[in-house]
């Protein structure tokens, strides 16, 4: 089985696509800004412009970052990751300065702790710096123009089949399903097709907000781009193709879960890892995951309870840590000051 985006790569499209990249409206902003040159890999810059987006529009600094703050939970790093956090105050260069490296913690839960490299090496420049700050900007006004979003971060329950197991999309506003690219390029057959994979996904979902959308779009803050496109106006037959040889659904299709119970897919796009670091939280963390007909599932009150005591331990880590400075420091005293008697 595969996720949306490897049974993507494993299509070969017709000639342009099935549905073509230019047959999408294209919605052109204008800022008068241009973009530098960056000196930090781009998957930072996007993680950045998306949690400082999502910071500067209302979300607790701690639940836009949570993903670096569980990353940096992971290899024992908490104390720096919270010294950044408290050092994200706005949009100022030292605020997005600070976010550039705390985001660098979110490969320990995507990947893994052996692909961590140290945060302190992340060094944005000014130029970087301006760039997220010019895209933060762009995506404040992209939402105020097409927001307000009325669902994000959602998975598929209840849409996946024996082909398509896992895929997550980026968000939804009233009447259309939303996906960000934060890439130099226009989009291409492979992001459109992606995008219809999720609307037919969604429609056979358990998440009804999909009744209502009519179009699909992509909006790229650094192009500052729109891409439109009606939903009515994608043929008949290329509706029936993909869902048929690209997702694998046909008469007999059935919901695949219940309401209640959440694939791996789901705890992938809650937690932000790969399907191996959710296996190795199962087996080694006590991820309480349950196995029917050879897939795993759990209940969201489960995960969430598991998150938070997976949260609880790591204050309380935190507190054993402090304490036994606290103790450490008293001793260093009182040993100096029987010292310091004796030699007066």
């Amino acid at each position: 089985m595969s996720s949306v985006t490897q049974r993507i790569k494993e299509i070969k499209q017709p000639y342009g696509g099935y549905i073509k990249p230019n047959e999408f409206e294209k919605i052109q902003f204008e800022d008068n800004k241009e973009l530098s040159e960056e000196n930090i890999h781009s998957s930072l810059v996007g993680l950045a412009v998306d949690y400082m987006t999502r910071y500067i529009m209302g979300s607790p600094v701690e639940e836009a970052f949570k993903i670096s703050l569980l990353g940096a939970g992971l290899i024992n790093d908490s104390k720096y990751a919270h010294k950044l956090l408290h050092n994200i105050n706005g949009l100022d260069n030292k605020s997005i300065y600070n976010a550039c490296k705390l985001v660098g913690y979110d490969v320990c839960v995507r990947a893994g702790p052996m692909a961590y490299k140290d945060v302190k090496t992340i060094d944005a420049d000014d130029d970087t710096i301006n760039n997220i700050r010019i895209m933060v900007d762009r995506s404040i006004n992209f939402f105020e123009k097409y927001g307000p979003i009325i669902k994000d971060g959602f998975t598929f329950e209840g849409g996946y089949t024996k082909i398509i197991d896992s895929g997550d999309g980026d968000f939804l506003t009233s009447n259309t399903l939303w996906d960000f690219k934060v890439s130099s390029s226009t989009p291409k057959s492979q992001h459109t097709l992606q995008l219809l994979v999720y609307y037919l996904m969604g429609k056979n979902s358990i998440h009804n907000e999909f009744d209502n959308i009519e179009k699909l779009g992509i909006f790229n803050p650094r192009l500052n781009c729109v891409f439109l496109k009606n939903i009515n106006e994608i043929p008949s037959d290329v509706i029936e193709t993909v869902s048929k040889e690209v997702i694998g659904y046909n008469s007999k299709n059935k919901k695949m879960v219940s309401s209640d119970e959440l694939t791996i897919a789901y705890v992938m796009k809650e937690l932000q890892c790969t399907r191996y670091m959710v296996m190795k939280y199962y087996s080694e963390k006590g991820l309480p995951l349950k196995k029917v007909n050879n897939k795993y599932y759990i209940t969201k009150a489960e995960l969430y309870e598991w998150i938070m005591e997976i949260e609880e331990e790591r204050k309380r880590q935190e507190k054993i840590t402090f304490i036994t400075l606290l103790i450490s420091v008293i001793v260093c005293i009182i040993i100096f000051l029987i010292l310091f008697k004796k030699m007066f």
